[in-house]
């Protein structure tokens, strides 16, 4: 009886084998996804731009593969808690990430030790808006033009002061002043709602934020806005100049948003992904929320943004050199 039982396993486990490559081999169709919720991990709080058009994304993604895509805030350490959560996530399409340029871009520059490989750890899905960066000063500053700022910041060197609420508004300010070739005092600040008050009250000279947290307040007339990042003017700000007409976008300054999902996820999913993600860019929903939050439209494919990614490092790299900041 256990002579038979050997022999059984021996025969049997071949054929186990077999089959268990034969499953590990088998095509992922796309058809088939998803077939349970998928999260996305956000790396911003509840209420922000990026997480509205989150929520925006998932809804359209739920609408169109039937299945619930559900957002997950994971916000904190400069974009790297939700970055490396989802880069240690199983690769199989059920956990997705909303980032920005960023988390990919310039954190492998401001980190010594960062916990994932932007390149190695994610494959990514598309690109899909951009997020620009203004020049603001009081709504009753001397300053019209970025032109009159920048003439007075040369006629009185280190006199001027700037206002940023993180090291990449702090980058890409100080990138500001190098074009421009002026010297200013550095301000920074914990959270970019103090920053705002204090330009409003004109504590500051002048500042750095987030496009979508100044319009109401430029519309009032407490901020003017004086330039923008970005590679095109923006209808709700249509008189504010890109530093690109301005000639001073020396280095790579466009802040966008893309999805990415966890190296070795299956490419039937991916393209799948990639197919809807970029339709979704140009829905009514997606176009209000451009219109109501100052960001734009800025699709591309997977292939696309590992190159922007790559030429961003670059840009990123020069400015946060000239902006003097060491990996912490």
């Amino acid at each position: 009886m256990l002579m038979f039982k050997r022999r059984a396993l021996r025969l049997l486990c071949p054929a186990l084998a077999t089959l268990a490559a034969l499953a590990i081999a088998a095509p992922v169709k796309a058809g088939d996804y998803p077939e349970r919720p998928v999260k996305i991990v956000s790396v911003t709080s509840a209420g922000t731009g990026v997480d509205d058009y989150t929520r925006l994304l998932a809804k359209y993604l739920s609408d169109k593969l039937g299945q619930s895509f559900v957002v997950e805030n994971r916000p904190g350490g400069n974009m790297v808690v939700a970055t490396d959560y989802v880069s240690k996530a199983a690769p199989d399409g059920y956990t997705l990430l909303l980032s920005g340029s960023g988390a990919m871009a310039a954190n492998p520059f401001l980190f010594r030790r960062l916990p994932y490989d932007p390149m190695k750890d994610f494959v990514p899905v598309a690109r899909l808006s951009v997020l620009p960066i203004a020049v603001i000063v009081p709504g009753n500053s001397p300053y019209h033009t970025a032109g009159e700022l920048i003439a007075a910041a040369r006629a009185n060197p280190g006199k001027l002061n700037f206002a940023t609420s993180s090291t990449g508004y702090r980058v890409i300010l100080t990138a500001f002043n190098d074009a421009a070739k002026i010297q200013s005092v550095s301000v920074p600040y914990k959270a970019a709602s103090a920053m705002m008050t204090d330009v409003m009250g004109g504590m500051v000279d002048y500042g750095g934020v987030e496009v979508s947290a100044i319009i109401p307040h430029v519309q009032s007339g407490k901020l003017r806005a004086l330039a923008i990042t970005g590679p095109n003017r923006l209808a709700q700000l249509k008189d504010v100049p890109t530093l690109r007409e301005l000639g001073l976008e020396r280095y790579s300054l466009n802040t966008w948003v893309g999805l990415f999902a966890p190296a070795g996820t299956p490419k039937p999913i991916v393209d799948k992904l990639t197919r809807l993600a970029l339709q979704f860019t140009s829905t009514p929903e997606a176009m209000a929320h451009y219109q109501a939050r100052g960001s734009a439209a800025y699709p591309a494919d997977g292939a696309e943004l590992r190159k922007n990614i790559v030429a961003d490092q670059q840009g990123w790299k020069q400015m946060i050199t000239v902006a003097g900041i060491q990996p912490e």
